[in-house]
């Protein structure tokens, strides 16, 4: 094997690569890197796996010899990005992978590529194709609301779902969730729902860059596959049944909130400071007049903040809530204000955009906590 590339070409590619590696595994070849170089193609495809997720990413190289050899990933990784941003040279030594850059040279250790899991590709020859960066929408909107505790197993995946027109993503912890929708077209006979890692779409959340126009999608019964330029990711599905989030859309909400995005954002973090509690519990209360956000219960004081400018057709109301979940949606909506539907103080309340796109549809509710409780 004998190829070289710029550092610039690698470096960044590696570093999300590394995020598929395992961190923990009973399996030591896992935390390798799969290296082929091929002289017909002038590429090198470098691999990574933790028998869940896989990617294999392609980079164009200027390849003198084939070979393929597998390699720690989180060496490479430290070692190209310490390196100047020059062309990178590798070659082989004995048993070793020689990596000279500039004025530095390193000699790291390799076994052979036969010692990889074999990983099997996607048959199925139907593909689907979508606006990439409609896609990196429904990502960005979604894996933040899954769970992390392992008690909630199945919520710590994130809900993909394709009709013939519609292909919807969701997450939930429970408290709160992040939906939306993109209108589009399959070809499909019956809708294919399949519960994702969040670090599989994450990956691919990083690598749809402004210049990445379409994103390639194929599933079969077990697995679904994402291609995006030069990328291409596996990832199995989570076992087991992801709850039914949608009986919190249930009712339209009766009553409706707009305000500035900023003045609620800062004034969740400053109450917040005082709120003694894990859940980081305030109030809201609402008025024609006035909105006060405020500390719950604490002993170490109080804190409360209030926005006068703001539109609400409702009743005077209370709300209890879990700031930190609160504050999560909120700085994921786009717009410069924000619309909160409520209906009572014990029923989910709608986060939405003060904007609407025509092929996109995104959705957010945190789950109130009733103040009886504390």
């Amino acid at each position: 094997m004998v190829f070289s590339v710029n550092k610039k070409d690698i470096a960044d590619k590696l570093q999300h690569l590394m995020n598929v590696i395992p961190s923990k595994s009973n399996m030591m070849v896992l935390s390798n890197f799969r290296i082929d170089s091929d002289t017909e193609t002038n590429e090198i495809t470098i691999t990574a796996t933790d028998l869940n997720i896989t990617t294999f990413l392609k980079i164009t190289a200027n390849v003198v010899e084939n070979g393929s050899l597998l390699v720690s990933a989180r060496h490479l990784a430290d070692i190209i990005n310490s390196l100047p941003d020059l062309m990178i040279n590798f070659s082989l030594q004995e048993d070793n992978l020689i990596i000279e850059c500039g004025k530095s040279k390193f000699k790291i250790g390799f076994i052979e590529a036969s010692l990889f899991p074999e990983i099997s590709f996607i048959e199925n020859e139907m593909e689907y194709t979508l606006d990439a960066q409609y896609f990196k929408k429904l990502i960005s909107n979604t894996t933040f609301c899954a769970a992390t505790e392992a008690y909630q197993s199945i919520c710590t995946g994130v809900y993909f779902k394709i009709e013939s027109n519609l292909l919807t993503m969701a997450g939930t912890d429970t408290k709160r969730i992040g939906e939306a929708k993109l209108k589009t077209k399959f070809e499909i006979n019956e809708p294919y729902e399949i519960v994702l890692p969040p670090r599989a779409l994450n990956f691919i959340e990083k690598n749809i860059t402004q210049d990445v126009s379409d994103i390639t999608i194929k599933f079969d019964e077990r697995r679904i596959s994402f291609y995006l330029k030069n990328i291409l990711l596996l990832s199995n599905k989570y076992e087991g049944k992801f709850p039914t989030y949608t009986v919190a859309f249930k009712y339209l909400p009766d009553f409706t909130l707009m305000l500035s995005k900023s003045a609620l954002r800062d004034a969740l973090r400053r109450v917040s400071l005082l709120s003694e509690d894990e859940d980081k519990l305030i109030t809201i209360s609402m008025n024609n007049e006035e909105i006060k956000v405020e500390t719950f219960i604490s002993d170490r004081g109080n804190a409360k903040e209030v926005i006068s400018d703001f539109t609400y057709d409702g009743p005077e109301a209370v709300y209890c809530l879990n700031s930190r979940l609160l504050s999560s949606l909120v700085n994921a909506v786009e717009s410069d204000d924000v619309i909160i539907k409520m209906r009572s103080n014990v029923e989910p309340i709608w986060i939405l955009n003060n904007q609407t796109w025509e092929e996109l549809e995104i959705r957010f509710v945190v789950m109130p906590m009733r103040m009886d409780r504390y």
